[in-house]
């Protein structure tokens, strides 16, 4: 694949927008002559947030699907083949493909798309487009439930309690913020106040309430209650949440799974649908099994995405964007 570097360092460059817990951008590409191989640096694997290292490996399908969307529209023909390992560090690799297939629409959106943590219309996004996302689902083995916010936000309430009660998740939390232009990494990885929607005083807030002195004093004095209270807003409103299930679903197919959420955001944002996803839900110990039963699982399927879908209440273009997100 020697011949093609120069289009697949473009691509990798492009792909680095691809959604990712934390935005730690995990992955990484290993040239073997013959094809690419593509695995994770264990510096960037969360700890606390990601106790299964479930967001690790849809964090890997994100940025394979937008890797081989971008590397196909510039006519690079790429495929990738599944080949999970986790001594090796490796999901898999990229291997040349008989034909390129471009997907000029996705890739377009692949730098334009971006999560929404602002406040949301009081709408519902199109059925049409709900179905359109199952059927797409369903096509790559997977199911998605459709939970009305009303039912979903007990659950997320009690999950940000979880949350922001463990003090290694804060900490992790806190060390993955970048509230500041001056910040070295501002640019580079992480959540930023313009990600997490934050004005200058908030920012400040969050980095006091989140340092280690002034959290372990406060965490005791309604500290968590106060957090949950204030970062609920994605389940508010009257709007779904979409939570995509899989059954019997391993590691290899955690990646999938992955590959298929940037499919689904990407066609989303087409239609002008914004998503704010909460995977904390899943990870609670208290919500998990009452979040199966809310999406109706059936034996061997397990919630593996949860995330909000909606309209913002404000244009999005009107705030600058991270350029990697």
């Amino acid at each position: 694949m020697t011949d093609t570097l120069p289009q697949l360092h473009n691509a990798a460059a492009a792909a680095a927008r691809a959604a990712n817990a934390h935005n730690t951008q995990p992955w990484e590409l290993r040239h073997r002559g013959d094809h690419i191989e593509v695995g994770w640096d264990t510096r960037y694997a969360l700890g606390p947030s990601d106790p299964s290292h479930r967001d690790l490996r849809l964090s890997l399908g994100t940025y394979i699907e937008t890797f081989l969307i971008c590397a196909n529209t510039e006519g690079t023909a790429v495929r990738f083949v599944p080949d999970y390992d986790a001594g090796a560090t490796r999901v898999g690799r990229i291997v040349p493909a008989e034909r390129a297939v471009p997907d000029v629409d996705r890739a377009a959106d692949v730098e334009r798309r971006r999560v929404w943590r602002g406040p949301w219309k009081p709408d519902r996004v199109a059925p049409e487009l709900l179905e359109q996302a199952q059927s797409t689902a369903l096509e790559a083995g997977f199911r998605i439930a459709v939970v009305p916010t009303a039912t979903a936000r007990p659950l997320l309430i009690r999950a940000y309690h979880w949350f922001f009660g463990h003090e290694g998740i804060a900490a992790e939390l806190l060390a993955w913020t970048r509230l500041s232009p001056k910040h070295p990494a501002y640019a580079e990885d992480g959540l930023n106040d313009v990600m997490l929607v934050l004005n200058k005083a908030e920012r400040s807030v969050m980095g006091l309430l989140f340092s280690r002195p002034v959290y372990r004093a406060l965490r005791p004095l309604g500290l968590v209650k106060l957090l949950t209270s204030l970062t609920s807003s994605a389940t508010s409103g009257d709007g779904d949440v979409l939570v995509i299930l899989g059954r019997d679903a391993g590691p290899a197919d955690e990646v999938e799974a992955g590959r298929l959420v940037t499919r689904l955001w990407l066609d989303l944002y087409r239609q002008g649908v914004y998503v704010h996803p909460q995977s904390h839900v899943i990870d609670c110990p208290g919500t998990h099994d009452d979040l199966a039963r809310v999406c109706g699982a059936e034996p061997g399927e397990r919630p593996l995405v949860f995330f909000r879908v909606g309209h913002p209440a404000s244009d999005p273009a009107l705030r600058p964007r991270h350029p990697r997100r």
